[in-house]
């Protein structure tokens, strides 16, 4: 299999209702991602692809929408064109946006399985082998069901083989991530301004969301985390009515998007007695900045990073991770994947990969603190994105 080059230029602003709406990459970006994947597919004796997660449908075609509460699903056969299952009143939204695909609707009387092997049986050869995404959150189980009696296929996960693809970004990717974390950066200052003595941690995130779209932010798949300190622990917790008491300390967690691509950081104005954590969270990140390099494996950079922060507490330290990669995202989160830096995961890492890296001590000798930012594994390093400072 062979395929053309491609420059890394961007495609012209939008001139016409005809014209693929920004920020949709140019069409040969999603022919070599669909050829990197086909390639993968053959080594693995895949004759088709079963694509249900909503970004790597994304990724494969270029579909944006909120549509993935009804089933919607990308068909790639080792050979052919592919085939994007969905309602059929989502078409206009499907044909303004995809890339080399074609569209097959199901009206609301069908059974979404029943459209999917409608679609899905022509393309395949005899005994065919056919990947799916076990992993997937959009593959409800009635339709599982179903297609896994489906007479003649043999279904195999292949939850890994586009997730390891689209793990190592293209330029056309790295740019849109950069302009995500100057998105991040904006929102956050808004934010911490906001947060002053008798504030709402809803006014909080308003003051988020108007910087973060103000200045040409997309939807975000993950509302911004607001709360005060006392509350650190409640990690997906995000704001409440509460307002801000004199010396409360205050938490902020978020990413703006640009298209798909994020790039979260998080901030923390610490309450009084939390210089010694921040000084000990600050050091372990800078520890692990320098071990986020090619060649090095997601559980040795968590073993670097903890290390600092048992080295200066004097005890273990239980956490889960230090962070994960990011890049495309839909709700219910920006992650777009499992892929953390923790203890046995040896997943080795590559240049144009991106994290979210996070420096978090809890209930230590030290104290409590918190933060996080957006890092690029670059070909012998990796560069920090986002650039908020730390508040005082």
């Amino acid at each position: 299999m062979t395929a053309d080059p491609t420059a890394p230029g961007e495609a012209g602003p939008p001139t016409g209702p005809a014209t693929l709406p920004e920020p949709a990459f140019p069409a040969e970006e999603y022919a070599q991602r669909l050829f990197t994947a086909r390639a993968a597919m053959e080594r693995r004796g895949f004759d088709a692809l079963l694509v249900t997660a909503p970004e790597d449908v994304h990724y494969l075609c270029g579909l944006d929408h909120q549509g993935h509460f009804a089933l919607t699903a990308l068909l790639v056969p080792l050979y052919g064109r592919p085939v994007l299952i969905e309602r059929a009143m989502e078409t206009p939204t499907a044909l303004a946006q995809i890339h080399g695909v074609a569209h097959h609707g199901y009206d609301d009387a069908t059974d979404p399985a029943e459209a999917l092997l409608e679609a899905l049986t022509p393309l395949l050869p005899d005994a065919p082998v056919v990947g799916y995404q076990a992993a997937s959150l959009s593959l409800p189980p009635t339709a599982w069901d179903r297609l896994r009696t489906a007479a003649g296929i043999r279904w195999t996960d292949c939850q890994d083989l586009l997730g390891g693809q689209r793990a190592v970004h293209t330029p056309r990717e790295i740019a849109r991530i950069r302009e995500a974390a100057r998105l991040s950066d904006t929102a956050m200052a808004a934010g911490l301004a906001a947060a002053r003595a008798g504030a709402g941690e809803h006014e909080i995130a308003a003051a988020v969301y108007a910087a973060m779209l103000t200045a040409g932010g997309d939807l975000p798949a993950f509302a911004p985390l607001v709360r005060d300190t006392g509350r650190l622990d409640r990690e997906h917790l995000t704001w409440s009515r509460r307002r801000l008491g004199p010396g409360d300390g205050v938490f902020l967690e978020l990413s703006a998007a640009r298209g798909r691509y994020h790039a979260p950081l998080a901030r923390l104005r610490p309450g009084p007695g939390a210089g010694r954590a921040a000084e000990t969270a600050r050091a372990a990140m800078d520890a692990l900045c320098a071990a986020l390099r090619p060649g090095a494996t997601a559980e040795e950079v968590f073993h670097t990073w903890r290390a600092v922060i048992e080295t200066a507490t004097g005890e273990p330290y239980a956490r889960h991770h230090c962070g994960y990669l990011v890049g495309i995202g839909f709700p219910p989160g920006w992650m777009g994947g499992t892929r953390t830096l923790r203890p046995g995961n040896t997943m080795e890492l590559r240049a144009g990969m991106t994290f979210h890296i996070q420096s978090w001590l809890l209930d230590t000798p030290l104290g409590t603190y918190a933060f996080s930012d957006t890092a690029l594994v670059t070909e012998d390093a990796c560069e920090v994105l986002t650039r908020t400072p730390h508040p005082e």
